[in-house]
């Protein structure tokens, strides 16, 4: 706010030497010429779409776009399968956080140029992240009434859902200007992939959710069970998009560009994830290793998960949990696993166990001590700056559900500021040969279920890895685009 001549009250104290709280200021002021307003996008593709099938749509040109306003719609449809003499019925469920669940991969291109290239597994970045940057008071509010935060673990057909994607990972949601104006920087395309039938959850009839397929009544035998939630889809219908596009005083464009006309860019910072996996671990010991060119990596999330995620008609697992908003199951595709030593039904879940593990970058060991599960769980609140008494909790209730569910331990390298994306301060490994490892040891790799009609477990763990990066994409003369990764 402009003050003493059109001086800023920032400016003011840097003359006076004297400091002002904001909240003793008489700041007033007023926007002329705004105006808000709420548009219907159609998608290009079908309105109905099913597993891995791809989505696009197209946002208006020559609009000032409210990015966090944007929004995917979509109703869904579930089968109900069946296999055997008996028969065996299967219902398929939603996940937990079905309406992210249900995307495997997003792409961004600006003016034709591809921003946001889409990592695989989306969905199991978005979980990670809400992990630690959710919380359950927010996902027993928005999350349930919009999202499908919670399994429905009914004796029934799961009934068609109208579900909404408003929190979004990567370009779309985490950039450094909420305000797009496709003036500057052309149209903007989304393209969505579905997620594989995989994701969805068996509810066998007269079986609990969650207990093992070999509890089905006779005739029905396990393999029926099996077979038929092997079976499970879905599909969606009714997709569209919402955004909000804001007027602005012509001055904003003004402004906007004299600045392209002094700089010969336009510069924009945004979230880029990218993922590693290491298959086949068969031992509690291994050591992920990756390595990637970008000017700042902010973060390292790593989890492991059985083998069989990939395999539709994995079974749900309850958790013990605490908290308002706590799903009851998650879903066997996005199960976090520590395989801690003494974690999960194995053990107490209440001490840390034989679980250890360390990052390295280029040969700097983070931290430089083998940390502890109680050193993972201590930094899911301080990788989003979750520190003191007021600050928003995380998605984990208990020690139990993290060894067992929810497990990610995480590593940050940037500095925390209250700019957030619009600073890059990560590790800069572009143009130097980086080698990153997460080294693990103290895990307990359960026995293969041969049958996989009881725990499931293959034998088989995979490691997967997230590395969160701020990439820049500027806006030249002419709507150019070019993208700095």
């Amino acid at each position: 706010m402009a003050d003493k001549g059109g001086m800023s009250y920032e400016e003011i104290q840097d003359m006076e030497g004297k400091f002002l709280p904001e909240n003793v200021r008489y700041m007033v002021d007023s926007m002329s010429q705004y105006s808000r307003n709420r548009f219907r996008l159609e998608t290009v593709s079908a309105e109905t779409a099913s597993a891995g099938r791809i989505i696009t749509v197209n946002l208006p040109e020559g609009a000032c776009l409210d990015m966090k306003s944007f929004r995917l719609h979509y109703d869904t449809a579930l089968s109900t399968t069946t296999a055997g003499a008996g028969p065996t019925t299967c219902f398929a469920k939603l996940p937990d956080d079905a309406a992210q669940a249900l995307i495997q991969r997003v792409e961004v291109n600006l003016n034709g140029v591809a921003v946001e290239q889409g990592s695989q597994e989306w969905n199991t970045i978005f979980k990670l992240k809400k992990l630690s940057e959710g919380s359950l008071n927010r996902s027993a509010s928005v999350g349930a009434s919009v999202a499908h935060a919670n399994i429905n673990s009914s004796n029934n057909a799961e009934p068609n859902e109208s579900l909404v994607v408003q929190d979004w990972c990567g370009f779309l949601n985490e950039n450094s200007t909420r305000f797009l104006s496709s003036d500057v920087w052309g149209q903007l395309q989304v393209r969505i992939t579905l997620a594989p039938n995989s994701v969805l959850v068996p509810k066998i009839d007269t079986l609990n959710m969650g207990l093992p397929f070999t509890g089905v009544v006779a005739p029905a035998t396990a393999a029926d069970a099996l077979a038929a939630a092997r079976a499970m889809t879905y599909s969606i219908s009714n997709i569209f998009f919402t955004i909000d596009s804001v007027s602005l005083n012509p001055i904003y464009n003004e402004m906007l560009r004299s600045r392209l006309a002094a700089d010969d860019y336009l510069p924009l910072n945004f979230k880029e994830y990218y993922t590693f996996s290491l298959d086949n671990i068969t031992s509690g010991t291994s050591v992920p290793r990756f390595s990637l060119s970008s000017g700042s990596i902010d973060a390292l999330y790593g989890t492991y998960r059985d083998s069989n995620y990939q395999s539709t008609g994995t079974n749900a697992l309850q958790l013990v949990d605490g908290g308002v908003g706590a799903s009851a199951f998650t879903a066997g595709h996005f199960r976090f696993r520590s395989y801690n030593s003494i974690g999960g039904v194995a053990g107490s879940g209440l001490v840390d166990g034989d679980l250890r593990y360390n990052w390295s970058v280029n040969n700097v060991q983070m931290p430089q001590y083998r940390a502890t599960l109680t050193d993972a769980l201590c930094d899911l609140n301080y990788i989003p700056d979750k520190i003191g008494l007021d600050a928003n909790g995380t998605y984990v209730g208990s020690k139990q559900s993290f060894n067992d569910g929810k497990f990610v331990v995480g590593q940050k390298l940037n500095h925390p500021t209250r700019y957030g994306v619009g600073v890059q301060s990560g590790f800069n490994s572009r143009g130097i040969n980086t080698m990153m490892t997460w080294s693990v040891a103290g895990q307990i790799v359960p026995p293969a279920d041969a049958a996989q009609t009881g725990t499931q477990n293959t034998g088989v763990i995979s490691a997967f890895v997230v590395l969160e990066t701020t990439a820049q994409v500027r806006a030249g003369v002419g709507k150019n685009i070019a993208v700095l990764f």
